[in-house]
């Protein structure tokens, strides 16, 4: 017997159908990359909610009960050949006697996380946040399936026997429109214009907007990396935090620039804006985030970044085998001296973190050949 679910179209579910969408726009937005959402009803509401968007190699599925709460969702993600892999599962299981919001928070949870070189990892909650989990790692490749043709979304699904899905309008369903999504694919953050920190004299606003600034720019002279691997980090976390990026550079001794920001009206208000460490003189063709062994790009959600943590108020470019003897150097350091120093031998460069501590992105800037033309490590003001 072929079971019938109707499909609708629009930006996305809230508990409302937002911004619905015709079949035309959602197969041009398909087409297009762009993002848009589909709503699979059974017996007229809402089983799953699809969110599409191939531009970002992103498909998200989240699969909803009777009673309108989330109790699946896969995360899907184009591979290296263009198929898609499965990245994340999770499920739910929980009491039939509570609502949506508190049902997420004490329903048993369970995760699973595919990554590209074959591993996977489980978690396993089952008292929800009131506490107990169970970790466990393997090796199994991630499910893989073929970016759907539009309309076939059962095959994405994995309705199971004859499933025939029927677009409609007239879904009966609440409508709302916003200016917005209620969802956003995952793009990780993307740098901001980084040339423009190292202009001497530019002014421009900090904080969000709230003051004005001046740019200056301070030479402090060659880093030595001998092993041309490069740590950046809070210098007070080098005992734990030795990790240098992924991509290296030749052995060698570089030189490395300050942005400072002079704010306001105090001429004693300096932040550190961003450091660069040049390896090249050649123009920077494109930005990508610098990345620690381990860390992948597919981990991040909308606007996020893998940066390294600050707690004392400072950040550090040292050499991956200058690091451990380094540790107690930083202690010398006082920032209301000054906002940087550079180690006379060359071995560390310090400075002042932005507005303080937090987490800060390191940016990696490439010539038109590929090659690495610089390091910055961007103090986010």
């Amino acid at each position: 017997m072929t079971a019938i679910r109707t499909v609708a179209y629009a930006d996305g579910w809230d508990g409302s159908v937002v911004n619905p969408l015709g079949r035309a726009e959602a197969e041009a937005r398909d087409a297009a990359g762009q993002p848009y959402a589909v709503l699979v009803l059974a017996d007229g509401r809402p089983e799953w909610v699809v969110a599409i968007s191939w531009g970002d190699g992103y498909c998200g599925t989240t699969r909803l009960d009777r009673r309108g709460r989330r109790v699946a969702a896969d995360e899907w993600r184009r591979g290296p050949d263009g198929d898609l892999f499965l990245r994340c599962r999770r499920t739910w299981h929980g009491p039939e006697d509570v609502g949506d919001h508190e049902f997420a928070h004490v329903a048993a949870r369970h995760s699973t996380t595919y990554r590209l070189d074959g591993r996977r990892h489980d978690i396993d909650e089952p008292r929800g946040d009131r506490g107990g989990r169970t970790d466990t790692s393997g090796v199994e490749p991630a499910p893989r399936a073929p970016r759907p043709a539009f309309g076939r979304w059962q095959d994405l699904l994995g309705l199971a026997g004859d499933v025939r899905l029927v677009e409609t309008a007239a879904h009966g369903l609440p409508v709302s429109s916003a200016d917005e999504p209620p969802w956003r694919p995952p793009r990780p953050a993307s740098p901001p214009d980084l040339e423009s920190l190292f202009v001497a004299g530019v002014d421009r606003t900090v904080g969000d907007g709230a003051e004005r600034a001046r740019l200056e720019l301070r030479h402090l002279g060659d880093l030595r990396l001998p092993s041309g691997r490069l740590i950046a980090t809070d210098p007070a976390w080098l005992e734990h935090d030795l990790v240098p990026y992924a991509v290296t550079v030749p052995p060698g001794c570089y030189p490395v620039t300050l942005s400072l920001a002079r704010i306001g009206d105090d001429p004693r208000h300096v932040r550190v804006a961003a450091a660069r460490l040049t390896v090249t003189d050649r123009p920077v063709h494109r930005w990508e985030m610098a990345l620690r062994p381990g860390q992948e790009l597919l981990d991040l959600g909308h606007d996020e970044f893998f940066g390294f943590g600050v707690d004392a108020g400072m950040a550090c470019f040292v050499d991956a085998d200058e690091a451990a003897g380094r540790i107690e150097t930083w202690r010398t350091f006082r920032i209301g001296e000054q906002p940087y120093l550079r180690v006379e031998d060359g071995g560390m460069v310090l400075w002042a973190s932005g507005w303080g501590d937090g987490a800060y992105p390191t940016w990696i800037g490439r010539d038109a050949d590929g090659g690495v033309a610089c390091f910055v490590a961007d103090m986010l003001l």
